[in-house]
């Protein structure tokens, strides 16, 4: 299944109804809206919101935040229609391959799910 991922620096609000739909199906969040409100606050604090596209939908999304040399990353969701395909491997690599190209190294994962993609990632890039 090939996504595509992007960082987004800001939200337009076709893109915060999609996260709104996509984050709906998050147990983290008591809805969409909060995870909308979530990511314009680490935009707010310089951090991205990381989307993997597929078809022209978002189909997942991690949010990344922190100081220039160490990001953490959090909320990790995928669209539960397309769980299963490997998707958040994908998200997690390219969010770290992108967030390298910044010269960020450090990445400090916001949940257990994260810490085993980041592991993953790690072995991989070694």
């Amino acid at each position: 299944m090939p996504v595509s991922v992007t960082a987004e620096k800001s939200l337009s609000p076709e893109l915060s109804a999609g996260l709104s739909k996509l984050y709906a199906s998050s147990p983290e969040f008591a809805g969409g809206e909060e995870a909308v409100a979530e990511a314009q606050r680490i935009l707010g604090a310089g951090g991205l919101v990381y989307v993997g596209w597929f078809n022209g939908k978002a189909v997942s999304s991690i949010m990344a935040e922190g100081p220039q040399d160490e990001r953490t990353l959090r909320w990790i969701v995928v669209h539960p229609a397309n769980r299963g395909r490997g998707i958040a491997d994908r998200l997690v690599s390219e969010t770290c391959r992108l967030e390298r190209q910044e010269g960020r190294q450090r990445f400090v994962p916001g949940c257990t799910a994260i810490a085993r993609l980041l592991k993953m990632e790690a072995a991989r890039h070694h």
